[in-house]
């Protein structure tokens, strides 16, 4: 469990850096102290822990510090809001699709500003260009138009999202023309252009909005599907199921793990399981977003089926490290964290509320019937609810937006969605390579996408489906902090817990503690009142 330690303190040290503007000064002292303590007092246990969660919080400080830009004249984004450019670059990242414009990611190699100077640069721009011509992934193009800073748009959202991601320039309504023929492709390239073939598949064998929700269900590209849709699933907490997520691939891991057992030993499904993650994660293009999702959804599989009870935490939270040295600014990726804390609740929450329900049950039928019935009811309301216990305050504090009816909605789609990624995707092969074919088993999918869309605009429309809630701050730590604690208490053995309330209720035994308890009790109960109307 030292990596866990490890991990919390990693992170911490990133988040406080970036919070408190750390000076760079102060990380080599903290880890000479670090290191002097582990000299010192190595037989200490405690005392080793500590220094050892300090010498990560400053490492993890150190690792933003240096992620921190550094713009000089070879810097793209030194040249924002100078005018008008003539950029000269690479596609990097495969061209997202909308109904009247292509976003596009191009490094840049060249620049030609306004006066005529010419400058190499490097560094990513974010560009916004008309569909047709249509470009690849590797083509070599050059861009002309206004050269602006994130900072400059009026959805700071996305400025931060853009910053993130490493993309410091932008231009809007760009002139966009290839330069020469098209080099060699690389796999990247043929797996982009596999992704838009497949696009053009589905849309020729299903009907609208169908198409679009299977080409969202199953390459992560919801940009066709219509807005008024895509406000019913926002409103049900049912998007998951749509974009190519950490959430939606943990229940799909768990899928295809249950799948795997009934037709191979335990011992072989897992690894039968993570190949069937590993090829779908291929299928759909295998873009950073979707290889996250995929690392945690086999950490998941990992967590539930090699049987040790440190392992899953120990694994989640060596993935964290590696994605936050990779990038991090990942820290703050609502992405991320929706993955980090579904995959979480699923291998910490999955199975108690299955020995829970199975324990309810058995007082009401036969053991060997509620053991049934809870296999049937894992996946689509016991997996929905242990994710959505860690996920809840990040989409409160995210999108602000509260669903009663999600529950309900993810009892009555979730268990179709195997049917629709199963007939779907294979529907998308079949038509791949005989169109009438694929027609045939696409109409297999279609009754699933419409039952689907049918539920989801139901759900939509019964009163309070959906509520505004402000969550943010301190109320979302109050939140893991209280189910921390009551996770924590509920894991102890019996006899820790009736020592602890003996020790609560002498604390409680003196009358000023108890007004002073409930002097906080009301202070906390009126902060949250006005969170929650704000």
């Amino acid at each position: 469990m030292t990596l866990v330690y490890f991990a919390v303190a990693w992170t911490s040290g990133i988040a406080l850096a970036r919070a408190l503007a750390v000076p760079w000064q102060v990380l080599p002292l903290l880890g000479l102290a670090s290191l002097l303590v582990l000299l010192l007092w190595r037989d200490e246990r405690r005392v080793r822990m500590g220094a050892v969660c300090l010498l990560a919080a400053a490492l993890g400080a150190g690792r933003f510090l240096l992620a921190a830009p550094r713009f000089d004249e070879t810097s793209l984004a030194t040249y924002n809001d100078l005018g008008w450019v003539t950029l000269e670059g690479r596609i990097v990242a495969q061209p997202d699709e909308r109904d009247g414009h292509a976003n596009l990611r191009v490094r840049a190699q060249r620049l030609v500003l306004a006066d005529g100077a010419e400058r190499e640069v490097n560094g990513l721009a974010f560009v916004s260009a008309d569909r047709y011509p249509r470009h690849e992934l590797g083509d070599r193009v050059r861009v002309q138009g206004a050269l602006r800073s994130p900072s400059t748009l009026d959805d700071s959202s996305f400025g931060d999202y853009l910053a993130r991601q490493g993309v410091h320039s932008l231009i809007w309504r760009a002139q966009v023309e290839r330069l020469g023929p098209r080099q060699r492709r690389s796999v990247a390239s043929y797996l982009s252009a596999f992704n838009r073939r497949a696009q053009q598949t589905i849309a020729g064998i299903l009907p609208e909005p169908e198409a679009a929700l299977l080409t969202g269900i199953l390459l992560g590209v919801e940009s066709g599907i219509p807005a008024d849709l895509a406000a019913d699933f926002a409103a049900t907490g049912t998007t998951h199921i749509i974009a190519i997520s950490g959430f939606n691939i943990t229940i799909l891991s768990g899928v295809f793990m249950a799948l795997a057992l009934r037709v191979f030993h335990r011992r072989w499904a897992i690894w039968v399981a993570m190949a069937a993650v590993a090829v779908y994660t291929l299928f759909v293009g295998a873009s950073a977003a979707v290889v996250r999702a995929a690392l945690m959804g086999v950490l998941y599989l990992l967590g539930r089926v090699v049987g040790r009870p440190s392992y899953a935490p120990v694994s989640l939270s060596a993935a964290a490290v590696a994605m936050t040295a990779w990038n991090p600014h990942t820290l703050w990726d609502v992405g991320f964290l929706l993955s980090f804390a579904a995959t979480a609740g699923l291998m910490i929450y999955t199975r108690p509320l299955e020995r829970a329900f199975e324990a309810v049950l058995e007082r009401l039928t036969s053991a060997e019937r509620a053991q049934r019935m809870v296999s049937l009811l894992s996946e689509p309301l016991l997996a929905t609810v242990a994710a959505q216990m860690l996920t809840t305050p990040v989409l409160l504090a995210t999108f602000g937006q509260f669903s009663a009816v999600t529950f309900l909605s993810n009892i009555l789609i979730l268990p179709v969605q195997p049917h629709v990624m199963v007939a779907g995707g294979l529907a998308t092969l079949l038509g791949l390579v005989l169109r009438p074919l694929g027609r045939l088993v696409g109409s297999v999918a279609w009754v699933f996408l419409t039952y689907t869309i049918a539920v989801v605009q139901w759900a939509a429309d019964l009163p309070f489906a959906s509520m505004p809630v402000t969550m943010g701050g301190w109320t979302v730590w109050a939140y893991y902090a209280l189910l921390g604690g009551l996770t924590w208490w509920v894991a102890q053995p019996r006899e820790i817990r009736q020592d602890l309330r003996g020790r609560v209720r002498r604390w409680l035994a003196s009358g000023l503690r108890m007004k002073a308890l409930v002097g906080a009790s009301v202070v906390l109960l009126v902060l949250g009142l006005f969170q929650w109307r704000r």
